[in-house]
């Protein structure tokens, strides 16, 4: 992983043989290709966000 301003880069990811249901393997493929992408992070008013092309993510602290 590499971390270079606001911007990371995760790198080679590797990952284990998965057995889940349809509707979780979309979403560990859809995580994959986020991280596959440069992950823009910004912090405002207690909220991480990362965006990876199209797609965001928001880890808002649970202290708020």
């Amino acid at each position: 992983m590499e971390i270079a301003g606001n911007a990371m880069t995760a790198g080679d990811l590797a990952i284990g043989a998965i057995g889940c249901p349809e509707e979780l393997g979309r979403q560990d493929q859809w995580v994959l290709e986020f991280l596959k992408r440069p992950v823009e992070m910004t912090f405002s008013q207690d909220t991480l966000q990362w965006k990876s092309g199209a797609d965001t993510l928001s880890f808002k602290s649970a202290d708020s």
